[in-house]
C-alpha cells in the first residue's frame, strides 16, 4: 500500500505510508524532522493560492440550506458590526467583578469550549450582552479586528502580541459567531440544527490521538455527534479524533507559507486518526490574515485573504464559518458511508457492490491501516465483519480497503484497476483449493456511493468535492475516484510471526499464490511490501501466507516498450529497475528481487514484535542506504550490496539483529539471490547488478554456451537485467524450488517444536 513514487523527490516525501522499516529504524527524534519535511514538500508542490471558489466548496448542497446559510451570516455578520463599532461599550468595562487576565483567561476559555463542544447549555447561548466570562472572551475578538494590518505599522502593533495570543483573538471570533448562530438559526427553516463550532485552543498542546510529532494550537471541533470518534469522558482538551479542522497560527503576513507548512502536518495528523474523513479543511492564521484551505489528494487550495480588519473580511469569514455549521457532513470533509451509531457504539461501514447493485454494510472492528498521508490514493484498511448475520455462526470478517483511485490513466502509463484484477483472480483461482487463503478473495466491492440529493446517489470522485472550483485551476490536477472493497480472509500483520520458520512458511504460501496469478491470471503485484505480505493462522497453530493489495497490479499483456516507465512501491523495498525507471520491462523477478530486501529488512529489525524489542538500528548501517536518499541513490546502494554474497554478508546479512538466531533465514536469503542473480544456466552477462564492460582488459569477456538460457541473445547486451528478464519463467521456477526446499524444511521444525510442547 503505496503511493507512486518520484525519483526526484527525498525519501521523506515519497512514501504514503508508514511502515515497519520507517517506524524502527528512525529514531522520535529523525521521524519528526522527516514529516516536517514531507509537509514542507507538499506545500511547496501542492499549494494553489488565492483561490475564489473555495468559500463556495463550504455551502450547502441543499437549495434550502443554502438560502438559510445565507440569511444566518447576513444577521451574525449584523451583529458582530454593532459589537465592535466603537461607539458600542467595551465589554471589559460592562463585567462586574475582577477581570480575568493571562493564563486565568485562557484557561477559562478553555474551560468554556468543552462545556460547549459536550453540548452543555450553559454559556451556550449567549450574545454580546450577556455573563462576564462571554464578555471577556468576546474583548479579545474586539482586539483582534482593531490591529492595524498594513505592512509599515502592523509589524510595531504586533509586536507585543504572541502567537497564543492571536490563539485566543480567533477562538473569540469563532465563538462569538458560533454563540449567535444558535440564537439566530431557526431549526425548522432547513434540514438539520446547526452544528456547534467549537474553537479549542492550547498552544503547542499534544493532543491524546495524535502521532507523537504533531501539536495544537487551534482546532474547530463540532460537537459530540454521528462524526465524532470520542467519548464525552474522553474530552479532556483539545483531540484530533474530534476535530473538525486545524488552523495553522503565525504572529505575521510574512508568514503563510510556515502557516501552510504547520497546516499540512496537523491534517496529516487528522487524516491518520480519523476513518471516516474524506478530505479536510483548514484554516491558517496570520495576524489578522485568514485564509480557508481546502486539501484535495493532489492539491490544496487556498482562498483569498479574509483580513479580519476590513468588514468585507469579516463578512467572509463569518460566512464560511456559518457554511461550515449548517452544510451536509460530507461538504465538511466527512464520509456519510462511514458512520457512528450512537445505540451500538459501534462504526458502520458500507460497501457498494457494482456486481450486486446493491450495498453491503459491516461493523468496524479495527483499523490495520490508517490513511497516514492526505495526499495520493490514501489508502486505509480496516477489519470488519458483516451487519447482517443470520443463524448460529460467527459473522464473516473481511478486509475492507478504502482508497482513491486514478479516474483516468494517460496514454503513456499503464492502466491499473484493482477491482477489475481482484474479479479476475477471483474467477481463475477460485476452485483451486490448493491456494485458497493465500491471496485476497473478492467478496464485494465499488465506487463508493455519496447521496447527491435525497433522491439520487452519485459515484464519489474528487470532481464532486471540486465541483465549485473554476475547471480552470484544476486542469494539471488528476480526477479521483473513490472505490472501496471487502475481500476474504482477513490476515494477521506479518510481525506477529512467531519463528523464523513461520517467515519462511508464510513468503513462499505468498510467491506460490504471486506466481500463479502471474501465470493463470496474467497480472504482476509489483508492490511486495512487509504491509501487503501477511497470514493466517489455523486451529492447528500452522501459518498460511497472504498477499493482499492489488491497487498497483496490472495485466502483463498491458505492458509495452512505449509506456514510461514508472516507478511504483515502497523505496526500501523496490527493485533496481523500478528504482531506476529502467526501460526494462517488468516481469515477476522485480517482485522476487523485492522479496529479498523484506527478508533483509525483517532480519536488521527483527522478524517479530518480541526481536524487535530491543533492537537500535545505527543510521550508519549499509542497509540504511536502502531507503535514504534519492531513488538513484537507493538504486545504487543495492546494486552495490546485491552485486556478490560476500558483499551482501558483509554489509547486511552478518549484522542481523540475532545472527545467531537468524542463520536459516540467512542461508534462505543467500540461496534466493544466488537464483535470481548469479543463475548458472545463463551466461555471466546475465549475472549480477552491472552492466559487462567490454572495454575493461583486466574483465575476461564471458563466452556463450549451448546450455546458457541466453546463449540467442547477442553480447552487444550487456545489461543483466535485460537479459535475465527475457527468461523471467525460467528462473522463477528455479525461486520456487528454492522457497519449497525450505519451506518443507521449516514445516518439519514448527510440527517436531509442538510435538515437544
Amino acid at each position: 500500500m503505496a503511493a507512486d513514487a518520484s525519483a526526484a523527490t527525498t525519501n521523506t516525501a515519497r512514501n504514503s505510508h508508514t511502515n515497519m522499516v520507517s517506524n524502527l529504524a528512525s529514531s522520535g527524534k529523525a521521524v519528526q524532522d522527516e514529516q516536517e519535511l514531507e509537509a514542507k514538500c507538499y506545500v511547496d508542490e501542492y499549494v494553489i493560492p488565492d483561490v475564489a471558489g473555495v468559500f463556495d466548496a463550504a455551502r450547502p448542497i441543499s437549495n434550502t440550506d443554502k438560502s438559510c446559510a445565507a440569511e444566518y451570516a447576513t444577521t451574525v455578520h449584523q451583529r458582530l458590526e454593532q459589537f465592535i463599532m466603537p461607539t458600542v461599550k467595551p465589554p471589559v468595562q460592562a463585567a462586574r467583578g475582577r477581570v480575568r487576565s493571562g493564563r486565568n483567561v485562557r484557561r477559562h476559555c478553555s474551560q468554556t469550549a468543552k462545556a460547549r463542544l459536550r453540548g452543555s447549555s450553559t454559556e451556550c447561548n449567549a450574545q454580546p450582552e450577556g455573563t462576564d466570562a462571554q464578555l471577556k472572551d468576546y474583548s479579545l475578538l474586539r482586539r483582534w479586528v482593531s490591529l492595524d494590518s498594513r505592512l509599515d505599522g502592523f509589524d510595531s502593533i504586533t509586536s507585543v502580541a504572541k502567537e497564543k495570543d492571536i490563539c485566543l483573538w480567533a477562538s473569540a471570533f469563532i465563538e462569538f459567531v458560533a454563540d449567535q448562530l444558535e440564537v439566530v438559526a431557526n431549526p425548522k427553516s432547513h434540514s438539520a440544527k446547526p452544528r456547534r463550532l467549537v474553537a479549542l485552543n492550547q498552544l503547542d498542546y499534544a493532543a491524546a490521538s495524535a502521532d507523537g510529532c504533531s501539536c495544537i494550537d487551534v482546532v474547530i471541533a463540532t460537537g459530540l455527534d454521528s462524526t465524532s470518534q470520542v467519548s464525552e469522558s474522553q474530552i479532556d482538551g483539545p483531540c484530533f479524533k474530534n476535530t473538525a479542522l486545524s488552523i495553522g497560527v503565525k504572529r505575521f503576513p510574512s508568514e503563510q507559507n510556515r502557516a501552510y507548512w504547520q497546516l499540512a502536518q496537523r491534517t496529516h495528523t487528522l487524516h491518520s486518526t480519523q476513518l471516516n474523513r474524506r478530505f479536510a479543511w483548514g484554516l491558517t492564521v496570520c495576524g489578522t490574515h485568514v485564509r480557508a484551505c481546502l486539501f484535495g489528494n493532489d492539491d490544496i487550495l487556498a482562498s483569498e485573504v479574509m483580513d479580519v480588519v476590513t468588514e468585507s473580511g469579516r463578512k467572509q469569514f463569518v460566512t464560511l464559518l456559518v457554511n461550515w455549521a449548517i452544510c451536509e457532513s460530507q461538504r465538511l470533509g466527512y464520509d456519510p458511508t462511514v458512520r457512528y451509531n450512537g445505540e451500538t457504539g459501534q462504526w458502520e461501514i458500507d460497501v457498494w457492490d457494482d456486481e450486486s447493485r446493491e450495498t453491503r454494510t459491516y461493523i468496524h472492528e479495527r483499523t490495520l491501516f490508517d490513511a497516514s498521508s492526505q495526499f495520493g490514493r490514501r489508502t486505509r484498511c480496516f477489519i470488519a465483519s458483516a451487519k447482517e448475520n443470520s443463524g448460529e455462526q460467527p459473522a464473516q470478517k473481511v478486509l475492507i480497503k478504502d482508497a482513491w483511485a486514478p479516474a483516468e490513466f494517460p496514454d503513456s502509463e499503464v492502466v491499473r484497476d484493482e477491482l477489475s484484477n481482484l474479479r479476475t483472480i477471483r474467477d481463475k483461482l477460485g476452485a483451486d483449493n490448493a491456494l485458497a487463503g493465500t491471496y485476497s478473495r473478492l467478496e464485494a466491492g465499488g465506487v463508493v456511493q455519496q447521496m447527491h440529493t435525497k433522491q439520487r446517489t452519485a459515484d464519489d470522485t474528487t470532481g464532486s468535492i471540486f465541483v465549485d472550483i473554476d475547471a480552470g485551476i484544476l486542469e494539471d490536477v488528476p480526477d479521483r475516484i473513490h472505490r472501496r472493497v471487502a475481500t476474504t480472509p482477513v490476515g494477521e500483520q506479518l510481525k506477529s510471526v512467531r519463528s523464523i520458520d513461520e517467515l519462511i512458511v508464510v513468503v513462499s504460501d505468498v510467491m506460490a499464490a504471486h506466481t500463479a496469478i502471474v501465470r493463470r491470471c496474467g497480472i504482476l503485484h509489483r508492490d511486495l511490501s512487509t504491509n501487503n505480505i501477511m497470514f493466517c493462522r489455523d486451529d492447528d497453530g500452522m501459518v498460511r501466507g497472504l498477499l493482499i493489495d492489488f491497487d498497483n497490479a496490472v495485466l502483463q499483456s498491458d505492458l509495452h516498450d512505449e509506456q514510461r516507465p514508472d516507478q511504483i512501491g515502497t523505496f526500501p523495498y523496490m527493485s533496481i529497475g523500478n528504482l531506476e525507471q529502467s526501460s526494462v520491462k517488468r516481469t515477476a523477478l522485480d517482485d522476487w528481487e523485492s522479496l529479498i530486501y523484506i527478508l533483509c529488512w525483517l532480519g536488521t529489525i527483527g522478524i517479530n514484535r518480541d526481536d524487535q524489542t530491543n533492537v537500535e538500528i545505527r543510521s550508519n548501517l549499509p542497509i540504511c542506504h536502502w531507503r535514504d536518499g534519492s531513488a538513484v541513490d537507493v538504486a545504487r546502494a543495492k546494486r552495490r550490496t546485491l552485486q556478490t554474497s560476500v558483499i551482501l554478508c558483509d554489509d547486511v546479512l552478518n549484522r542481523f539483529a540475532h545472527p545467531l538466531l537468524y542463520t536459516d533465514l540467512k542461508q534462505f536469503i543467500l540461496e534466493l539471490r544466488s537464483q535470481l542473480f548469479d543463475n548458472k544456466r545463463l551466461s555471466r552477462l546475465a549475472r549480477g547488478c552491472y552492466d559487462f564492460d567490454p572495454t575493461n582488459p583486466s574483465i575476461r569477456k564471458p563466452k556463450l554456451r549451448a546450455h546458457h538460457l541466453d546463449c540467442s541473445i547477442d553480447t552487444t547486451v550487456v545489461d543483466p537485467f535485460a537479459r535475465r528478464a527475457e527468461f523471467a519463467d525460467a528462473i522463477v521456477d528455479d525461486l520456487l524450488r528454492v522457497v519449497q526446499k525450505y519451506r518443507k524444511a521449516a514445516l518439519e521444525r514448527i510440527k517436531d517444536a509442538q510435538i515437544s510442547e
